[in-house]
């Protein structure tokens, strides 16, 4: 007789005794759910969701780093990580593609999370083009008013959903709720982004730079280069330096900030690069410079709406 049989039993009963172990969290979003308390079991829990098949969304079968990683996520809002596999997706089919996520969930995150009494209120104005949302939130300790107004739907520069004409309303509000959190409270969504945030970021430019760096734009500055007459030999004056955003990489730049819906305005307004208030190598300067290229890429084209 086979030894096969005694075995599935042993695992059975096996499975049983870790499942007594178990915490389950009464009250969570979804009713119960399990949370891990180290990190053994963390990992698993995210081996059990990475061979729950048609449970999960389908990257993260067979991948328990990405369910751990999701896992983690989940846990400050209280969310069930089952159904929120269902609510993220690669931003591309490119299996570098970051994991983006969907509005609603943003929305429900910053409703567990931030510190406000009672829910966001969201109040609408204009019409068509000129739509624009309020969203307002009372601090939880000073019960003062924290408010956010989004710019005109025109002026935001990346609109892929299809709500955005079958529910325009509805897609503003997921705008201008993600946006109030970036601002007052950019903890509560540190490395979470919609596919319209990540793909409103312009990509950097990575190639490798000519040797000299600084040093050799502070010597050019110093001591500008003098050109000839291509005709008759002259020497001719040099224009002298070109304005500091010629060439500048912004060090990042995220979507939320005023300065970002600044840059945006002022790519919608023809304004130049060059025409950027803030100073060089400041955050606000980032912001500003990211949106401003991210804007003028939709409106050459280059970037759909």
């Amino acid at each position: 007789m086979s030894d096969q049989p005694k075995t599935d039993l042993v695992t059975r009963e096996k499975r049983r005794q870790e499942l007594e172990q178990t915490n389950f969290s009464q009250g969570a979003q979804g009713g119960a759910l399990m949370l891990p308390t180290n990190g053994r079991e963390l990992m698993d829990m995210a081996n059990l969701m990475a061979v729950s098949g048609q449970m999960v969304r389908d990257f993260y079968r067979n991948n328990p780093g990405d369910c751990a990683a999701l896992i983690m996520i989940c846990q400050p809002y209280g969310f069930n990580p089952f159904m929120v596999s269902w609510k993220t997706y690669k931003a591309s089919k490119n299996a570098d593609a970051p994991v983006s996520f969907e509005g609603q969930l943003v929305n429900a995150m910053v409703n567990m999370s931030a510190p406000v009494k009672g829910r966001l209120r969201y109040d609408y104005e204009g019409e068509g083009d000129k739509r624009r949302c309020t969203v307002t939130g009372i601090d939880r300790e000073t019960g003062d008013e924290i408010t956010y107004t989004s710019p005109e739907v025109s002026r935001i520069p990346v609109k892929n959903s299809p709500l955005w004409k079958a529910d325009p309303d509805q897609q503003l509000g997921y705008y201008s709720a993600r946006a109030w959190a970036r601002r007052h409270f950019p903890e509560l969504l540190l490395g979470v982004y919609t596919r319209e945030e990540i793909e409103e970021a312009p990509p950097r430019d990575i190639t490798p730079k000519e040797p000299g760096g600084f040093a050799k734009l502070a010597q050019a500055a110093r001591k500008p280069e003098v050109q000839a007459d291509a005709v008759t030999g002259e020497v001719l004056p040099a224009d002298g330096p070109s304005h500091w955003t010629d060439g500048y990489e912004p060090q990042g730049g995220f979507p939320g900030s005023p300065q970002w819906d600044e840059g945006v305005n002022a790519a919608r307004d023809g304004i130049a690069a060059s025409e950027c208030p803030y100073e060089q190598g400041t955050a606000e300067a980032d912001d500003w410079l990211t949106a401003h290229a991210g804007a003028r890429k939709v409106a050459d084209g280059a970037v759909p709406e």
